[in-house]
């Protein structure tokens, strides 16, 4: 089974835009995981990871503190940090896989949803304790990997991507067309 590499194709673009334009805002990004962490994070969580999410790790493990954030206010969480933030909103809203649906007619999105599920990987954080969440729940597989903005502060829960290859190629794209930029008001990448 081949490995997909179009997301770390677009986080490579990201990197290559954030070295040429703010070098002093380096390192953008840190070393890779290795291979007991992502392991000794899977066992931790009792969540496989996709490959997709695993080829990311294996090429570098989330931001360092201080870097400009990956997307929006949200910076792409080392996998120990992860599994942190997955332990503490499971802490704070329960294991429940189960979720509310409900029609949002303000939104571009047709369905939102409401709640927290144990099957959402947290990999991006605001210090506020936002998060955009990787959606792992098997049992859609039309939905597996999309991906959720979870805002402690609200209860809906929108879907921002449909998958994490589509965020970053959203961030790669707007920035190669100049549509996005690093903004100080984020200290990240917007659009």
């Amino acid at each position: 089974m081949s490995i997909p590499i179009a997301p770390l194709q677009s986080l490579k673009r990201i990197e290559s835009w954030v070295a040429d334009r703010y070098p002093d805002r380096l390192p953008f990004l840190r070393p890779p995981a290795d291979a007991s962490t992502v392991e000794r994070i899977e066992r931790r969580l009792k969540l496989k990871l996709p490959d997709d999410v695993r080829n990311l790790y294996a090429a570098y493990d989330g931001q360092p503190e201080g870097a400009p954030t990956l997307y929006l206010n949200q910076r792409w969480l080392p996998l120990d940090l992860v599994a942190v933030a997955w332990e503490d909103l499971c802490l704070r809203y329960g294991r429940n896989v189960a979720l509310r649906r409900a029609a949002n007619t303000d939104s571009p999105f047709p369905m939102q949803t409401t709640g927290w599920s144990a099957l959402w990987l947290p990999l991006f954080g605001s210090p506020r304790g936002d998060h955009y969440c990787l959606d792992l729940w098997p049992g859609r597989p039309n939905r597996f990997g999309q991906i959720i903005w979870f805002l402690y502060d609200r209860p809906e829960r929108m879907v921002i991507a449909s998958s994490l290859s589509q965020l970053l190629r959203r961030v790669a794209d707007g920035l190669d067309k100049g549509e996005w930029c690093l903004e100080a008001g984020f200290d990240g990448l917007s659009d």
